[in-house]
């Protein structure tokens, strides 16, 4: 059964997140009704149900669609993809293109913020952080053909014959010729964004027997249903080996276009168009009512949040990581502490180290007033005594130091480049009841059942006053949204 509604929702905190993101704009934009919400949601556990038992769900629930993945999808799902952005201009102008394409300068290429106009650089930075596969992306990618036959020519060469390298295009600028290079180059797959050429299928005929694997990957644009529908075994007849559909999503440079076709926006990170949505489930049933026998991959907005920034918090979490903190399932630094004066969490080292505790398993703050302390050392703290502080922290690549972040840690990708890691505060909270310290010990480090975890939370909560009640419940929301930088959400994200 496909799974579509993750546990750790806050509908107050995503509307509230919404509306900070969107500022002014929000006003201007069509957002989704609560009737509107109970409607979509009936239609699209319809279109599941359907579905369900005829299609694969990858990456827990996160990706669905009949058929297996590309190779580069599959990168995409491990963490182990990169994605450069080769160049900032290109030939065509998609309504629901993300960057501003007023621009008429292009920049070097770039890869999460960073500049790598050194081909040699880039594959320093690969080989450093142990990436499997990575991507050309625009842009439009063609306009700067010689540099991605250099940069694939210079991976290849390092990086061997394993190592997986695709390539976005709109077609434009494709011939059989370049197309070959390229193969020859080390190229394994190349992606068309047909939608951007009224589905002509053109290009995508002439990468087929030259590119091992040809891909097709698109938004999954409402008005356009009817013509993708038909163009599902043509593309297969083709000899397409994937199709890739994205969830269109808002942003300061395609919203406005958005409004004039009345897309109705949803309060989830990345701001996704519901129509969209719809749309993409729709065309997989299509797909796998008619046995076109084409593997659809439907790779919504949620997935993107999830899986791709879990990767980039995942690979470069160990460089400042503290010994005494540790990482959760979603990839944050968890970092837990108790605050007392001086001399008493003096006391508690002390009991640390009578229990043959490992000095590297505790840190105090400069001013000796926090006790950071690794979970394993919470049997020893009497917590009708102390508030356990819990929180939580993001890497940030950087090209230069911040010199106000002590935290920074230099990373040498090779004699001549240096790079910086930081940490970025994502959450902090202080649960100050024992029994729910306990909850959290059970939920998050135990990993005991959600279930039984409340229950005995409910039972063993001291209930003397209206007030211990309504404490009772804040503790249990905390806990409850602690899940969102504990764990990766499955399925589709609940619609509302």
């Amino acid at each position: 059964m496909i799974s579509y509604v993750t546990p750790m929702i806050n509908k107050k905190i995503d509307i509230q997140d919404t509306r900070e993101i969107t500022g002014w704009a929000y006003h201007e934009m069509k957002w989704l009704t609560e009737a509107g919400a109970k409607e979509a949601d009936r239609e699209r556990n319809k279109i599941l149900q359907s579905i369900s038992g005829r299609v694969n769900s990858n990456f827990l629930g996160n990706k669905i669609g009949p058929g297996e993945l590309s190779p580069g999808c599959v990168n995409c799902g491990r963490g182990t993809w990169s994605c450069i952005f080769i160049n900032f201009l290109c030939t065509a102008h998609c309504f629901y293109c993300p960057q501003d394409r007023k621009k008429r300068t292009d920049n070097p290429p770039n890869e999460s913020g960073l500049i790598f106009d050194n081909p040699d650089d880039y594959v320093d930075y690969l080989e450093k952080f142990k990436f499997k596969g990575a991507s050309y992306s625009g842009g439009e990618p063609f306009l700067q053909y010689e540099k991605v036959l250099t940069y694939t020519r210079k991976i290849r060469e390092r990086l061997g014959k394993e190592f997986y390298i695709w390539l976005y295009t709109n077609g434009d600028l494709v011939n059989k010729n370049k197309l070959k290079a390229l193969k020859e180059a080390g190229l394994n797959e190349i992606r068309f964004d047909i939608s951007a050429r009224n589905y002509d299928l053109k290009a995508v005929k002439m990468a087929v027997g030259i590119i091992d694997t040809v891909t097709v990957e698109i938004p999954a644009i409402p008005e356009d249903y009817e013509i993708l529908k038909k163009c599902l075994a043509r593309m297969k007849a083709a000899g397409v080996a994937h199709l890739n559909l994205h969830q269109l999503f808002a942003n300061q440079h395609c919203y406005k276009q958005f409004n004039d076709r009345r897309y109705t926006y949803l309060h989830q990170p990345n701001i996704p168009v519901l129509e969209s949505e719809m749309t993409a489930l729709k065309i997989i049933k299509y797909a796998v009512d008619k046995n076109i026998g084409l593997p659809v991959n439907y790779c919504c907005s949620i997935y993107k949040h999830r899986f791709q920034q879990k990767a980039y918090r995942k690979r470069f979490l160990p460089f400042i990581k503290e010994r005494f903190e540790v990482s959760t399932e979603a990839e944050f630094i968890r970092r837990l502490s108790v605050q007392d004066k001086p001399v008493k969490l003096k006391k508690l080292v002390k009991t640390f180290r009578e229990n043959n505790g490992d000095d590297r398993l505790w840190s105090f703050k400069k001013d000796n007033s926090e006790l950071f302390i690794h979970h394993s050392l919470l049997k020893y703290v009497d917590f009708s005594k102390h508030d356990l502080m819990v929180s939580y922290f993001a890497p940030q690549l950087k090209s230069t130091r911040d010199d106000d972040n002590e935290n920074s840690r230099k990373v040498a990708l090779n004699s001549c480049r240096n790079i910086f890691i930081e940490r970025k505060f994502v959450h902090e909270t202080t649960i100050r009841n024992p029994v729910a310290i306990r909850s959290f010990q059970e939920l998050f480090i135990k990993k005991i059942n959600n279930g039984d975890v409340f229950k005995k939370f409910y039972k063993d909560y001291d209930l003397k006053t209206k007030a211990d009640i309504d404490e009772m419940m804040v503790e249990k929301d905390r806990l409850d949204y602690l899940k969102s930088w504990e764990f990766i959400g499955e399925g589709l994200y609940k619609i509302y």
